[in-house]
């Protein structure tokens, strides 16, 4: 008899066991989860903060009418300060923690190189990276999809554009000492290359560095006619109001890493005449036309007592995109569906405007185009659209 017992036991444990294979972490009837690390504190929060709260805001907006074929969202944010240990950190609890089935809009080009090792070995996507660096997209894997312009091809795209329509004879490179400043040195150096232009001076920088009086001062000397910064907030305002301080008045201009409010509104209005080159244009509360644009930024604004800037507007177009492929993967969810889904998005627009973004099986990068703004009385105004190498 306890033969029998033990046979008939086994036999049930064998017939679970398929099922059990195909569960998909961070998928049950009733849920999904998502997670995210990016920067809640430091020198990078106004990006960190303002991305997972438009992300938020979207996906509550879906779990209030039920979820997505009967899931609700369950969206997990950790802080990772801007810190590579603390985001390995976060990853390592998202990932074997929390068991979420997706990564979405986790911030920091060293930060997402840090955690891709663990996540990609455990077959979770990443998708739409705080970071444009090139490793998001590229070389392609099956589970990396970013959405709008490199940061190389803004910084060749740019540079081509100073050159070419401004008379720029001496660039220069200010970078922050990462990953992420190293793909905008390798961005110009090339440009320069290809255009036979010889960079006049670069000066990298600790992201935590404050006193940048000696890096202008260096840059000022060799003449240059023209800043190429790899940059991103603090990092950003600081340098360029030394300059204008001390009444060097030559073009800065920045990637989509300092294209943020903070920046445009700096206090006293020293970033005047900044530039800088991004994916996709902001959009400011009196400039919605759209009355799904006019609804975000009242729920925003209601939601988080805050005015819905780029990040926010980025954060809440990829949490739409996200839905869109969780309907179309169907209600047996599984890791493969969401990736045939994702990758049948094509010519897509935003909830709130933006570039047309389009994946296929050999294509994770939406979109490449590249737009030139300027700081102007504190918002940002397009110059140049659609830039090209």
């Amino acid at each position: 008899m306890r033969k029998f017992a033990f046979l008939f036991a086994g036999s049930l444990l064998l017939a679970a066991a398929p099922a059990l294979a195909q569960q998909t972490q961070g998928v049950s009837d009733g849920e999904v989860a998502i997670g995210t690390h990016t920067a809640l504190t430091g020198p990078v929060a106004p990006w960190g903060i303002g991305s997972t709260n438009g992300m938020r805001l979207r996906f509550d907006e879906e779990n209030d009418k039920g979820g997505v074929h009967g899931r609700k969202i369950k969206f997990i944010v950790e802080d990772h300060g801007y810190q590579v240990p603390r985001a390995v950190q976060a990853g390592n609890k998202l990932l074997n923690s929390d068991r979420i089935f997706l990564m979405a809009g986790a911030l920091g080009t060293p930060m997402n190189n840090a955690v891709f090792q663990q996540q990609l070995g455990v077959g979770v996507p990443n998708l739409g990276p705080f970071t444009a660096a090139r490793s998001m997209s590229h070389p392609h894997h099956k589970l990396k999809f970013a959405t709008l312009s490199s940061y190389y091809d803004q910084v060749r795209a740019g540079f081509k554009y100073f050159v070419e329509k401004k008379g720029v004879k001496a660039p220069c490179v200010m970078y922050q000492d990462t990953e992420f400043g190293q793909e905008i040195l390798e961005g110009a150096r090339d440009q320069a290359k290809a255009m036979n232009v010889r960079i006049a001076a670069e000066s990298g920088h600790k992201p935590t560095d404050t006193d940048f009086t000696g890096a202008i001062a260096k840059l000022r000397e060799a003449k240059c006619d023209l800043v190429v910064m790899g940059t991103i907030v603090r990092d950003t305002i600081i340098p360029y109001a030394t300059a204008r301080k001390l009444g060097w008045d030559v073009p800065f201009v920045g990637t989509s890493a300092s294209y943020e409010n903070v920046v445009a509104t700096a206090q006293g209005g020293v970033t005047e005449g900044f530039h800088a080159l991004n994916g996709q244009e902001v959009l400011y509360p009196d400039d919605a036309r759209q009355p799904a644009a006019k609804a975000f930024f009242e729920k925003y604004k209601a939601k988080f007592n805050q005015d819905a800037f780029y990040p926010a507007q980025l954060g809440y177009g990829l949490a739409d995109m996200i839905v869109d492929a969780l309907r179309r993967a169907g209600k047996d969810l599984t890791t493969a569906s969401f990736l045939k889904a994702f990758e049948s998005i094509k010519d897509r627009p935003g909830p709130l405007g933006g570039p047309p973004i389009t994946f296929t099986a050999d294509r994770h990068l939406g979109s490449e185009l590249v737009f030139l703004a300027v700081v102007e009385k504190g918002r940002w105004k397009s110059v140049e659209r659609n830039l090209k190498y």
